[in-house]
């Protein structure tokens, strides 16, 4: 399942809901695609910590590499991809068309 996020309204995306995803998907897409990242419905950090490392983020606006302490104890680097408007939203649409999603 994935979670997109266009609202520009931050913190949308909360750590209940993040947790959520987590728990019952095995690999949540999480994109928090609204421009700025001061408007983005999460940051990177949170998305990784709050999923411990099981999301798969992209966002709007780059998110600079993070370092989260996952539930094992260890490190994990994490470098966010970037959905950009002109890459992400072509294919959103096709995909939901493609879907017939409603």
């Amino acid at each position: 399942s994935v979670i997109i996020g266009v609202s520009a309204v931050p913190k949308t995306f909360t750590k209940e809901i993040c947790e959520f995803m987590a728990e019952t998907h095995a690999k949540p897409l999480i994109f928090a695609l609204s421009n700025p990242t001061s408007k983005a419905e999460c940051t990177a950090s949170e998305a990784y910590e709050w999923t411990d490392g099981k999301c798969i983020f992209a966002s709007g606006s780059p998110f600079g590499t993070v370092e989260v302490e996952l539930s094992d104890g260890k490190r994990h680097t994490f470098r966010p991809g970037q959905g950009n408007n002109a890459y992400i939203f072509p294919g959103l649409g096709l995909g939901l068309l493609a879907a017939k999603a409603k």
